[in-house]
């Protein structure tokens, strides 16, 4: 068993795609899949399910992520990834492997299950939201999926040491983006512009005090963050236009609508 995961995961690692782009990566999921008694199709035309019929009223999924950063791998080790400037660096790779031996598993004692098993491999989780299109596709409802089980790779825990918790374990996210307007002028008549930079720069501040004092009143529950500003275009002009680009994290939908 190891040992087949760990080809799985390093054939996988060789091959990373990005967001639905995904041609390769899919057609390794499938050729696994195909080799079992079970259903595979997808429902999206991007995604790739796995059905296991045991005959039951219900169902329980289990999903793995597929997609890839871009980022440029400089591991070095033998089994790096073969495409530029793409990496499995945020461990979908050993999602996937994970997934594909539950697979194997499930084959292994399909004639003893007690309700039917759906595997889902989505795509477009780092960017586009995947996941959107999954639901929409009404797959779920089709197969009558009581419950949808993910693992996550957690590199901070002890080898071989699983982790749960009642509740929220990992937070959903949504994109943040944040344009926002001013007039450019010559920074020595900065007084009869509207500096689109220094807005940014304030909104991003006042955005974590205000996050901050949440916190420190009710707990811990949302972040925003933002990881890109871009705005202006020469050092000596004030800013007519700022774009920021963030993540936010909620862990419950009130939470998310108080975001």
């Amino acid at each position: 068993m190891f040992e087949r995961i760990l080809k799985y995961r390093r054939d996988l690692h060789q091959i990373p795609e990005l967001d639905f782009d995904l041609p390769k990566t899919t057609a390794y999921v499938r050729s696994v899949l195909e080799k079992l008694p079970c259903e595979v199709f997808s429902p999206d035309g991007h995604a790739v399910c796995a059905w296991f019929d045991a005959g039951a009223h219900e169902t329980v999924a289990f999903r793995s992520d597929m997609d890839a950063l871009p980022i440029c791998e400089v591991s070095g080790v033998p089994f790096s990834s073969r495409h530029q400037g793409h990496m499995h660096a945020c461990g979908h790779d050993g999602h996937m492997a994970m997934v594909l031996e539950l697979a194997q598993y499930v084959a292994s004692v399909k004639d003893r299950l007690k309700k039917n098993v759906l595997l889902v491999f989505q795509p477009a989780e780092e960017t586009t939201g995947g996941a959107q299109f999954i639901c929409q596709s009404g797959v779920f409802a089709q197969k009558n999926v009581k419950a949808i089980y993910g693992f996550h790779l957690w590199p901070d825990l002890p080898l071989g040491q699983p982790a749960t918790r009642p509740g929220p374990l990992l937070a959903a996210s949504c994109e943040v983006t944040v344009d926002i307007e001013g007039k450019s002028t010559h920074i020595a008549k900065s007084e009869d512009g509207a500096d689109a930079l220094l807005a940014a720069s304030r909104f991003v501040v006042g955005a974590e005090k205000i996050l901050d004092d949440l916190h420190a009143a009710e707990g811990p529950w949302c972040t925003l963050k933002f990881g890109l500003l871009q705005a202006g275009t020469v050092r000596n002009a004030i800013a007519a236009h700022a774009h920021l680009e963030g993540s936010l994290r909620v862990f419950s939908e009130s939470a998310f609508k108080m975001g």
